[in-house]
């Protein structure tokens, strides 16, 4: 995961009752205060092709989960991409990253408010529609062919949509302080980050990915509620990581999960060959009367 070239990030709260709070650095700062928040972050990091999905329950942000992947990041490699949500506790504080803010959370913003302001929030959500509907449209192209389709098709709406915001506030047809303003002042400070997909190839739009897959921490809260022990914690966040990774390889999970334990000094002596994505070839060479079947 260290090594990928695109990185999603989301969190979501959860629970561990034996947890105490501890001194950590607030982000962004030197100084340490008592935190007790507790978070299951959620990563996906794609390598060469390949999602590699990862999950830390503790006291702490997603910004410090991709903080401690990215120390272990070679200094050789070319700056990777990073899509999340435009908090600051997603902000990694370590390495250079070319964060990538996600438009569906912009857009969010305008739905949430649509009955309040139907005219102005219809316009914005057309607007996003269209820019999801080019998306679509994009599937099967290569980075740099869809970079170029978005920037002839996209950029215009995009552009569109920031000057209608900004003439709104500077003619005060737009109360700054208001929820449409509230709505329109994320758009413009955030910009930068938003507008990522239309100047980087490979870019994403939004963060739908990596909430999707955060589901699985949501669907298992919801069921056992709580972790007793950060050690739990853990042991549960390694099968959800390998289980998950798993699942977007394409393969059987219970097999998969079967056959490294089955195997487990093979997997010990040469872990990369049992990587999910190479597990088929792998599982295959030991066993071709099973692998035939």
């Amino acid at each position: 995961a260290a090594s990928a070239q695109h990185y999603h990030i989301d969190d979501t709260t959860h629970k561990i009752l034996d947890a105490k709070p501890i001194k950590k650095n607030k982000r962004g700062s030197s100084k340490e205060v008592l935190r007790s928040g507790i978070y299951s972050s959620g990563m996906i990091a794609t390598h060469n092709y390949h999602d590699i999905v990862l999950f830390k329950t503790n006291i702490g942000h997603s910004g410090e989960f991709i903080d401690e992947i990215l120390e272990g990041r070679s200094k050789d490699l070319p700056v990777p991409i990073l899509m999340s949500d435009a908090l600051p506790s997603n902000k990694p504080s370590v390495g250079d990253v070319i964060w990538s803010l996600c438009n569906v959370h912009a857009r969010r913003m305008f739905y949430d408010i649509k009955d309040q302001f139907p005219d102005e929030c219809s316009y914005v959500l057309g607007i996003f529609g269209k820019i999801f509907d080019i998306e679509d449209e994009t599937k099967a192209m290569s980075p740099e062919d869809r970079l170029s389709y978005h920037q002839k098709n996209s950029l215009p709406l995009f552009d569109e949509m920031v000057s209608w915001s900004k003439d709104g506030l500077d003619t005060k047809k737009i109360e700054p302080n208001g929820n449409l303003g509230r709505a329109v002042n994320y758009l413009l400070k955030n910009e930068r980050g938003l507008r990522k997909f239309l100047e980087v190839p490979g870019a994403k739009l939004d963060n739908n990915y990596m909430e999707r897959i955060l589901k699985i921490v949501v669907l298992g809260r919801k069921n056992y509620h709580f972790y007793k022990t950060a050690a739990g914690a853990a042991i549960a966040d390694v099968i959800m990581s390998l289980a998950a990774t798993a699942h977007q390889a394409n393969i059987n999970i219970f097999d998969y999960f079967t056959d490294i334990q089955r195997n487990r000094k093979l997997v010990k002596a040469d872990p990369e060959a049992w990587t999910p994505w190479r597990y088929t070839e792998t599982i295959a060479s030991l066993n071709p009367t099973k692998a035939a079947s």
